[in-house]
């Protein structure tokens, strides 16, 4: 079965449109993100999918379905949202088979189901439990096995994990992408956190005032985020404007970062309406923090790479390393503001620093430079 197409769609209110000739396809098996900030159209766009919002224009179908018409409740639709909602006068088991039970299903039927269901999301033996036993994970599991129960043919899930602890918000999202991949559920998943959406899903859908801005893999939008919108929203912390002559020497403003490779990106033909002045190309790039190193300011310590003095006015322990970030000295011309970095050793705020840049990792962007 053909999945979730979402074609040209224009939800509006009044002059305002939530959704603006939204387009987005889904394919059966697929688990898609959809990003954004507040007000980006995300909740507006599950709306509009369940049946909850009129469109303006476009259309919607699902296993080749047109939508259009049909109610919430006949368009085999699973729901899972930050707020469980089980049914506390139900067990699990019960709260589990309710859909079964609406949609008529014997109940033989139904306790097989409920078993299969159970042994899927981990709980075996939970059934005849009570909501209020079961802890914060423990109930979105049900949640999510009382959405599958039908058999949906679009699942769909708004901020699932949002109301839990991160510890189990980061147990339950690997779990969520295991369960989903391994039933090969179809997926439509609105979060606003990145870190949730590259750990759940096949692909990613960044939306910006109504309209998806970039689709991709996870992996794929990380390393090419394409605009310094996506960029920054992804966490990003550094985009800077670079200039790049023939040779491959690039600066930013009078600060020399180093050289970048004949076949490197930031060399190639682009039209991102980049400015030249005196051979030398202005471009917009995002700086990982992890091509950032501190190197000796000692000039008898033999570290020749180009640098660029700092002054560390924060830094924080994650994870096994230092999340620094530092102001630049001389920053001329160079429109870098606060820059972040990633190290192994504690540095103390207040302390003077130097860093290189390994401009191998600089990925431009296709914004204007400005």
């Amino acid at each position: 079965m053909s999945g979730l197409v979402v074609d040209g769609v224009t939800v509006a209110y009044g002059d305002t449109a939530a959704l603006d000739r939204f387009d987005l396809v889904v394919t059966s098996g697929e688990i898609m993100a959809v990003l954004g900030p507040s007000g980006s159209g995300k909740s507006t766009l599950l709306r509009a999918v369940a049946g909850l919002e009129p469109l303006t224009t476009g259309r919607i179908t699902l296993g080749g379905r047109d939508l259009a018409g049909v109610s919430t409740h006949h368009r085999e639709l699973g729901m899972m949202f930050q707020d469980h909602g089980l049914f506390t006068h139900l067990s699990v088991g019960r709260n589990i088979g309710y859909g079964l039970r609406v949609a008529g299903a014997g109940r033989a039927a139904e306790r097989a189901r409920v078993s299969e269901l159970l042994a899927l999301v981990g709980l075996e033996g939970f059934a005849d439990r009570a909501p209020n036993q079961l802890s914060g994970g423990e109930a979105q599991r049900v949640a999510l096995a009382r959405a599958l129960a039908p058999e949906p043919g679009l699942l769909m899930l708004d901020e699932p994990l949002g109301s839990l602890d991160r510890a189990l918000r980061d147990q339950l999202t690997g779990d969520l992408r295991r369960m989903l991949t391994e039933i090969g559920q179809t997926a439509l998943h609105v979060t606003h956190d990145q870190a949730e959406a590259f750990a759940i899903a096949d692909r990613v859908a960044v939306v910006s005032a109504g309209r998806p801005v970039a689709v991709g893999a996870p992996a794929d939008l990380w390393a090419e985020p394409g605009t310094e919108f996506v960029a920054r929203f992804l966490g990003h912390p550094n985009v800077w404007s670079v200039t790049v002559d023939g040779q491959g020497t690039v600066a930013a403003g009078e600060t020399l970062l180093g050289r970048v490779a004949d076949d490197h990106p930031l060399l190639a033909d682009d039209r991102s309406g980049a400015t030249t002045t005196q051979g030398r190309r202005t471009r917009r790039v995002v700086v990982p923090a992890t091509a950032l190193r501190p190197v000796s300011a000692d000039p008898d310590a033999g570290d020749a790479r180009p640098s660029f003095a700092a002054l560390v006015t924060a830094s924080v322990f994650r994870q096994g390393l230092y999340e620094v970030t530092v102001e630049p000295e001389d920053d001329r011309n160079g429109g870098r503001g606060r820059v972040t970095a990633v190290i192994g050793d504690p540095v103390t705020v207040g302390t003077p620093i130097r860093l290189a840049v390994d401009c191998s990792q600089l990925t431009p962007l296709t914004d204007t430079a400005t």
